[in-house]
């Protein structure tokens, strides 16, 4: 939509966007096919999310979109962001989809920018078994990304002709009626299920700090501050003196039937790909989210309350790291 010649003001191709390297593809990704050159942004090694004073360090002229993206039900200090980018009209995009229900300052992660993304893949806040979801502030843009997602069609706009009138390009991007159906269930529970989450996460991190086995393992997410969070998993960061056994911790953990994975995909420019688009000629150094991706890990947190015998299995295996 921003790269569109029907929305004003549109974005050219070469036209730059700041982007935390610790990120998902799909958060890159659509703004490189639409022509726009990335630039990467370190985050905080505390809340995984973009580093505020970096982020500003790294702002210039030719910086006309911001992907900020919101890491596993967390936030960076998204208001202030936001503020800047109205300041220098840089279009602002959320993506969300690690944190559908979370807010900052009473106010929904997703609705501070432009546009917010979210996600109902399997493994998110809510599940439509696929597909996703986009917001916007405006009627100019709703009605722009409602006729892209349809070929282009004029169909259902505020247009006299509807029979098959095509005003733009576009693609098919409409969700299923039984995905919908299925997400539409799941939005009545969204909010008991966020809570459930949260509760299953305190729980989890009590029993291990508490325990006779506790000998400072890990340390935990820190939520920013403002943030009211929505998890979307347990993020745990190994701590330094027992770095060394992580391989060896991660296929116990497995054997266990404990699944583990990185956070996000880790720094995003060590991925196989960006030597592909040449995206860090300049070598850039991005320490704390290296950090992150050498420490940290997460496990799932379910949506509905964790069992005793659930929790005494994890303080046994988590803990163990210390004895491998």
């Amino acid at each position: 939509a921003l790269v569109n010649p029907m929305k004003k003001n549109f974005l050219k191709k070469g036209n730059e966007f700041l982007i935390p390297v610790l990120c998902w593809s799909t958060s890159l990704w659509p703004l490189v096919q639409a022509g726009l050159k990335p630039r990467f942004v370190d985050v905080d090694v505390n809340n995984f999310n973009m580093d505020v004073e970096e982020f500003k360090k790294k702002l210039t002229e030719k910086i006309k979109v911001i992907m900020s993206v919101h890491v596993l039900g967390n936030s960076t200090r998204i208001e202030e962001i936001a503020k800047i980018a109205k300041s220098r009209n840089i279009f602002l995009i959320e993506d969300t989809c690690e944190s559908l229900g979370a807010k900052y300052k009473k106010k929904h992660l997703g609705t501070f920018g432009d546009f917010g993304t979210y996600s109902f893949y399997y493994s998110h806040q809510i599940s439509a078994g696929e597909a996703g979801m986009v917001v916007c502030n405006s009627k100019e843009d709703y009605e722009l990304i409602h006729s892209m997602r349809a070929h282009g069609w004029s169909r259902k706009l505020n247009i006299k002709d509807t029979s098959f009138s095509f005003i733009n390009s576009g693609f098919n991007l409409r969700p299923l009626e039984v995905s919908a159906a299925i997400g539409l269930n799941q939005f009545r529970r969204l909010n008991s299920m966020i809570k459930s989450r949260a509760r299953n996460k305190e729980k989890i991190v009590k029993r291990l700090i508490n325990s006779p086995l506790w000998n400072n393992q890990f340390s935990f997410l820190q939520i920013t501050k403002n943030v009211q969070p929505s998890y979307f998993g347990l993020s745990i960061l190994i701590n330094k003196k027992y770095i060394a056994k992580k391989k060896n911790f991660f296929r116990f953990l497995k054997k266990k039937g404990i699944e583990t994975r990185k956070i996000l995909s880790g720094n995003f420019l060590n991925q196989p790909v960006i030597k592909l688009y040449n995206f860090n000629s300049e070598n850039e150094n991005f320490s704390n989210a290296q950090e992150i991706e050498n420490r940290g890990f997460f496990i799932g947190l379910h949506p509905k309350s964790i069992t005793e015998e659930t929790l005494n299995y994890l303080e046994k295996n988590l803990l163990k790291i210390s004895k491998l």
